[in-house]
C-alpha cells in the first residue's frame, strides 16, 4: 500500500466515523493538550503560517 493509498484509507475511516459527543470531545482535549496537538507535523505547518502572517 502506497503512502497516498494509506492516507486515503485513513481519511475514509475518519470521514465515516460518527461525530464525538461533547463529553468525549472534552475528555480527548484533556488527554491531548493543545500544545501536544500543535507539535505534530500538521501543527508545525500551522504555526509557521501563523508566524509568517504575524510578521507581515
Amino acid at each position: 500500500m502506497t503512502r497516498e493509498e494509506r492516507q486515503a484509507y485513513v481519511h475514509r475511516l475518519v470521514d465515516a466515523a460518527p461525530a464525538l459527543s461533547p463529553a468525549d470531545s472534552d475528555t480527548l482535549r484533556r488527554l491531548v493538550p493543545l500544545q501536544s496537538r500543535l507539535a505534530g507535523p500538521a501543527g508545525a505547518a500551522r504555526q509557521q503560517t501563523s508566524r509568517r502572517s504575524a510578521a507581515a
